[in-house]
């Protein structure tokens, strides 16, 4: 299909006004003013609708009342519904091996025809059972004969876990080894800890600032901070740090926000939804059995979060879609620009979803 789609153009750290996207074969050949835009197929007109990159969310459970080991094809088709045209499905911490090798398989099923899926996040289960997996008993340790089965295959993409616990470290070259980016979080882990899961490979952080804590507490002098967790990831470098932006700043308080961008760069913020199926419908947040439990956010609604902070729309664009496309190695993503794939999604004044396109 060839189109050429107009409104407001999101490319790089420019907003184009009146503005223009052309589409052959699922390539963009031109990104640029409406004016010298040239005749290709069908046209689109969304006015000063917003343009910008699919989303990419690579860490997100469920889809409205649907989580991913239930029904991977329903969550699947509500997040492009809502502009996601690239996303991993995140399997919970408290998965047992037989549910997950399960999971993995109906998921990898399911990529045939949800062409937005690029594969399976494992959240845990090697976590710290302080921030980790409820099913947990005794001391967690990564066993090769446990999570080797959960490699079989290539649908695992990314994977989470705490570095503290036993055994990781031989996961982590493992997962290395595959091509599987590995995550830190779920941590009590100290500083030393953190530093040598970054220098042995380690790319990401999941949910900075959330579901973690430090490993001396309490502190060691009276009115003194230790280097928590979130504190020794900010200090390395060269890793990209996952954002729950909800707008009541739940997960993340808006100082702490600005705080990880001034700190770290905007170009290592990855906005994700954490999206669960549990929790009261209309919040971003839920809220199960008084405990704080993932969000109901969409990535429409992460990129209206993060402008109502104060971030650009460029910002807005690098958190929702460049980053993780590069954290990811979605090459051909991530980005309005010549050549690039035509995974697009136009928005309204509010940042509702007008249109989605998926190369």
């Amino acid at each position: 299909m060839n189109y050429t789609i107009y409104g407001t153009v999101v490319s790089g750290d420019q907003v184009i006004s009146s503005g223009a996207v052309a589409v052959e074969n699922g390539k963009i050949i031109y990104c640029g003013t409406r004016a010298d835009a040239p005749d290709c197929g069908e046209i689109f007109d969304f006015g000063d609708g917003l343009i910008v990159p699919g989303f990419i969310d690579i860490h997100c459970h469920a889809g409205n009342d649907k989580w991913f080991y239930e029904d991977p094809v329903a969550c699947a088709e509500y997040h492009l519904a809502h502009g996601t045209t690239s996303m991993c499905a995140t399997l919970y911490r408290d998965m047992t091996i037989d549910e997950t090798v399960k999971a993995i398989a109906d998921i990898r099923s399911a990529m045939n025809s949800c062409k937005n899926i690029i594969g399976v996040h494992l959240e845990g289960p090697y976590l710290n059972p302080r921030y980790g997996s409820m099913m947990q008993s005794g001391e967690v340790v990564a066993d090769p004969a446990d999570y080797m089965r959960l490699f079989a295959d290539d649908t695992v993409v990314h994977v989470s876990f705490a570095p503290e616990v036993k055994g990781t470290d031989k996961l982590l070259k493992i997962l290395n080894e595959k091509g599987i980016v590995p995550a830190i979080g779920h941590s009590m882990a100290s500083y030393d800890q953190v530093k040598a899961a970054v220098d042995g490979g380690v790319k990401n952080v999941t949910h900075l600032f959330d579901a973690t804590g430090a490993s001396i507490s309490p502190t060691r002098w009276d009115g003194t901070i230790e280097v928590d967790f979130n504190a020794a990831a900010l200090l390395c470098d060269g890793i990209t740090y996952e954002i729950i932006c909800d707008k009541d700043g739940v997960h993340v308080r808006p100082e702490m926000l600005r705080l990880a961008a001034k700190t770290v760069g905007i170009d290592n913020l990855i906005g994700i939804t954490d999206a669960c199926a549990d929790g009261e419908e209309g919040s971003d947040v839920n809220i199960v059995n008084g405990e704080l439990t993932g969000s109901k956010l969409t990535m429409n609604k992460v990129f209206k979060n993060f402008v109502n902070v104060g971030f650009t729309l460029c910002d807005a664009v690098k958190f929702t879609s460049s980053n993780a496309a590069r954290l990811m190695g979605l090459y051909g993503k991530g980005s309005i620009s010549v050549g690039m794939d035509a995974d697009i999604t136009v928005l309204d004044k509010d940042y509702n979803v007008l249109k989605v396109f998926k190369a």
